[in-house]
């Protein structure tokens, strides 16, 4: 299931820090941003190549991890996976020239991170045109 990094339906606090931080950010890439990232969505096919990727449902994912015993628990339903991956739909720009996600990992209850990603595209290559964290543990 995709992840938007935000506690929706609005973080401000949040959304003031990235605009803040996340330098040239475009308010209508963040505003796309924002809106596709209202619902959680499936990850599609193209997006699990060899279906290593196992999505997991909020509810799922609160019952494993409903006490200090959660990632014994994970690591018993899941043995061959390293840790969770969350990531949002893509937000753009009118003109497909910026875009921005957010994508976090976690490996054990002190051992993970996520945070937003700008890139802008110039002459048809897009590159990293910066990033923020939003937590670390």
């Amino acid at each position: 299931m995709t992840r938007s990094g935000l506690q929706m339906p609005g973080d401000e606090r949040m959304l003031s820090y990235l605009r803040e931080n996340l330098g040239g950010l475009d308010e209508e890439a963040l505003t796309d941003f924002l809106a596709k990232n209202r619902e959680q969505h499936l990850i599609g096919p193209d997006l699990n190549p060899g279906e290593r990727l196992i999505c997991v449902g909020d509810e799922e994912f609160e019952h494993i991890f409903r006490d200090g015993d959660g990632w014994a628990r994970f690591r018993r339903e899941f043995p061959e996976s390293d840790g969770t991956l969350r990531f949002s739909r893509v937000g753009l720009d009118r003109d497909v020239t910026q875009a921005m996600l957010y994508a976090g990992q976690q490996f054990d209850w002190n051992v993970g991170s996520g945070g937003f990603w700008l890139f802008s595209k110039l002459d048809g290559e897009w590159t990293e045109a910066g990033r923020v964290g939003s937590w670390l543990s």
